[in-house]
């Protein structure tokens, strides 16, 4: 089974731009590496999985200066991911050249 949704903010940014239209597995195993959509204080949020021990997660935005994430709450259990987003791959700046 799978979730639709649409990015809200720029945490994301360039990966997942303002806007855009994303599916995601529910119930999928998360992954370092993958992009997550996690239910943090009532809230969906998209961030990166960087870490991952036991059953506590360390999520990143790919935007720093626009992302509220692990650096600013913490560690969130494993079971507040309810997605895995599908082509969440990173941005290749080599990709963008001109």
């Amino acid at each position: 089974m799978f979730m639709v949704r649409r990015v809200k903010g720029a945490s994301m940014h360039p990966t997942l731009p303002h806007g855009k239209l994303i599916f995601a597995w529910r119930h999928k195993k998360p992954k370092v590496g993958d992009v997550v959509i996690v239910k943090h204080h009532k809230v969906e949020v998209l961030k990166r999985v960087h870490e991952i021990q036991g059953e506590l997660a360390y999520l990143l935005g790919d935007n720093p200066v626009e992302s509220t994430d692990s650096r600013q709450y913490g560690w969130l259990p494993v079971s507040t991911i309810t997605g895995v987003v599908m082509g969440g791959k990173r941005s290749d700046k080599s990709d963008q050249a001109a």
